[in-house]
């Protein structure tokens, strides 16, 4: 089958990327001019430069494919890219090329927050393209997965990075808002194997690890992980942390954004266990899976 990826030069793309060819799939790569040595070349692979905001081009580049899969995801806000454009039109351009190209297959990346009562700009984002998607004439499946960590990812890396070298770790609140970290092997399985199964059209699935954690508790355990006993955490008031965020967004680059404040704080776990019911893939424990690289 000619599958047509967007987004597959992310950390999570390049993993189903690996795992479609494997399971004998053609890749139709999309990507923007000037990214092509970020994505993995495989034999079964080819990459098309492709512009979302031109629908002709789009349509040329998916139209022998049978299938489309939409990775496009942005934490930050760029001068070039909002999360408007990311996350809802990029889908919109994407499902309409789609339709006019025959293709009936769509699988969608979302996001694990995005049916919370959150206002982070990134999750009305998000949820502005569940929508899209669902209100679609296409054979859809939407996955909204927790936090991914694997090798390659840049949560876990920075916050061990941090831990190794500073004294104390700056928390934001009171460090109590859970997480269920997924693997990102877990995460591409689902993909790649939603293709092959009918019953997952027309369904979301949250992708979330069978254990929630604090944010404080998955601190201790990548300090475990890099081989120190622990690190002196120093939690810092909500209201203080919005305020500097709002002050430093205005005059100076950088990760922290009170939309960045929001998304973190926003309690990303799920009950709903019809992920793991569905797909064969089994889960890596947190601890175990970031022991294999963090070390």
């Amino acid at each position: 089958m000619n599958i047509a990826v967007a987004g597959g030069t992310g950390f999570i793309g390049k993993v189903i990327l690996r795992k479609l060819v494997a399971d004998g799939h053609h890749v139709v790569a999309l990507i923007r001019p000037g990214s092509l040595l970020k994505i993995n070349k495989f034999s079964g692979t080819e990459s098309r430069y492709t512009y979302y905001d031109s629908p002709t081009q789009l349509l040329k580049n998916i139209e022998d494919c049978q299938a489309v899969i939409n990775l496009i995801g942005i934490i930050k806000e760029t001068k070039e890219t909002s999360y408007d454009f990311a996350h809802h039109i990029v889908p919109l351009s994407l499902v309409t090329a789609a339709k006019n190209a025959g293709i009936k297959r769509f699988l969608q990346m979302s996001a694990l927050g995005v049916d919370s009562d959150s206002d982070s700009e990134y999750f009305v984002s998000k949820r502005l393209g569940e929508n899209v998607v669902k209100a679609s004439v296409l054979d859809w499946t939407i996955f909204r997965p927790s936090l991914v960590y694997g090798q390659g990812d840049n949560m876990t890396a920075l916050l061990a990075k941090i831990i190794k070298h500073a004294p104390f770790f700056p928390v934001i609140g009171d460090g109590q808002y859970q997480f269920q970290p997924v693997h990102v092997e877990n995460v591409a399985d689902g993909f790649v194997q939603a293709l092959n199964k009918p019953e997952t059209i027309g369904k979301v699935y949250d992708i979330a690890g069978a254990d929630k954690y604090t944010f404080d508790q998955i601190l201790d355990m990548i300090a475990q992980a890099i081989g120190k006993k622990g690190i002196a955490k120093l939690h810092q008031p909500l209201g203080l942390i919005m305020f500097k965020a709002k002050l430093w967004g205005r005059f100076m680059p950088g990760p922290l954004t009170p939309d960045a404040v929001k998304m973190l704080i926003a309690n990303c776990v799920s009950d709903d266990d019809s992920f793991q019911r569905t797909f064969d893939t089994k889960f890596i424990p947190f601890a175990e899976g970031i022991r294999g690289y963090l070390k």
